[in-house]
């Protein structure tokens, strides 16, 4: 199965489920407004759970190409992975499901509902200084034909016209304004699930286009980012010395 997959096609269904509860809030008017925040719950946790999928399916991945290829040496942090006993010793038909279930283990325990969280699971596939939610690698995301001004807090001409001495400070400033919508987003499903939405004193409001957008962003943030994945995790084996075979056989 190619990579990601598995992770992508969840993602996509609840996300759809999502939308689902969200064009159907108003069938239900005594509790419409909790019907939307049901639908942004499901909407943030489709995203923790595609990010914990994925980093199960890369591990195992990487796994089963050292299995095929024991005189390749693993990165430390590979190697220093501890993965449950009983996870390991699983019996299975499907090649490396021991491994991918250990490594989801090792997440499910904890969200992996902020940027922090996300370098540290996937960062190591990818070279030095150029990391998943890395400066460079997101702002190019602002010519995605997905994305919002909302996302960036401008445009891409905007960020082009830019004098060069004051690059680097519109760079960080928007980077800062990406990071900052998903920390929100994030926090209000924190808020709906331990507080019932009242962090304070009051029920925060919540309207359908509101939730709409929350929705859209977190589409946005996960298609990007298995984008970035599967290009990647090919380059991560090749660069460790996996033959172009083991290669084949762990991502297809």
């Amino acid at each position: 199965m190619p990579v990601l997959q598995t992770a992508k096609a969840h993602f996509d269904t609840d996300i759809a489920r999502a939308r689902a509860l969200m064009n159907n809030s108003a069938a239900v008017p005594a509790c419409g407004d909790d019907i939307l925040r049901s639908a942004l719950m499901f909407a943030v946790g489709a995203c923790d759970a595609y990010f914990a999928d994925a980093y199960g399916d890369l591990i195992s991945r990487a796994l089963r190409a050292k299995a095929l290829q024991p005189a390749v040496q693993l990165p430390d942090r590979l190697n220093n992975l501890r993965m449950p006993v009983t996870t390991i010793l699983r019996t299975t038909a499907m090649p490396g499901w021991q491994w991918r279930m250990a490594a989801r283990e090792l997440v499910e325990k904890e969200n992996v509902l902020s940027f922090g969280q996300i370098k540290t699971l996937f960062n190591q596939f990818f070279p030095n200084k150029q990391g998943l939610l890395s400066r460079d690698r997101v702002l190019s995301w602002i010519g995605d034909p997905q994305v919002k001004h909302r996302h960036f807090g401008m445009n891409a001409a905007q960020l082009a016209a830019t004098a060069p001495a004051d690059l680097a400070a519109k760079k960080e400033k928007a980077l800062t304004h990406f990071e900052s919508k998903f920390i929100t987003i994030f926090q209000r499903r924190h808020d709906c699930i331990h507080c019932c939405d009242r962090p304070k004193m009051a029920v925060q409001t919540i309207n359908l286009l509101a939730v709409q957008k929350k929705i859209e962003d977190v589409e946005f943030l996960v298609n990007r980012c298995h984008a970035e994945l599967v290009a990647q995790f090919p380059l991560y084996l090749d660069n460790m010395g996996f033959s172009a075979s083991t290669r084949n056989q762990v991502t297809s």
